[in-house]
């Protein structure tokens, strides 16, 4: 079974993180063994490029994908669960910046000028995390939430990515 990432970081660090924006799994600590403390978050608040528009929201939802996993086991390796999960993100119609392994804990970072992009956790247990962070002055709220559920039914039905 694949142990999970603990992000370690102050909670002070994980509180100024959320008001300025910045995404911890991006940062490299400072603190005491490697912890993320105020400091660096403040720092890459200053230096981190934005994206033009407003604010930046993100989501994750889960999705069972036993059914995925038995399948690609039947290919013996032709198609991974990395590779499948990529295309189902380049399915979706959206210019979507797939970003690949998310970390539990962390959403994807967008970086200058793009909207929106994605991450898929490691699957555990048959279920994975959908991360997706992406500007709210480009995104609608809606759009961004049908755009997790699509991924998700994709990533829980494969057989709908054949028709």
């Amino acid at each position: 079974m694949a142990e999970k990432m603990r992000l370690h970081a102050s909670p002070y660090a994980k509180k100024t993180a959320r008001e300025l924006g910045v995404v911890l799994g991006t940062l490299t600590g400072t603190g005491p063994g490697g912890r993320i403390v105020w400091r660096d978050v403040e720092a890459a608040s200053k230096t981190a490029e934005k994206p033009s528009g407003g604010m930046i929201a993100g989501y994750y939802t889960t999705a069972d994908v036993s059914e995925l996993l038995m399948a690609l086991k039947t290919l013996s390796g032709a198609l991974t669960f990395p590779a499948f999960a990529e295309r189902a993100a380049a399915r979706l119609n959206v210019p979507v910046r797939f970003s690949g392994n998310g970390v539990e804990g962390a959403l994807p970072a967008l970086i200058s000028g793009e909207t929106i992009a994605m991450a898929v956790g490691h699957p555990t247990d048959g279920h994975v995390r959908i991360y997706m962070v992406y500007d709210s002055a480009a995104v609608s709220d809606e759009m961004a939430a049908d755009m997790l559920r699509s991924m998700s039914r994709l990533l829980e039905k494969p057989l709908t990515m054949l028709v």
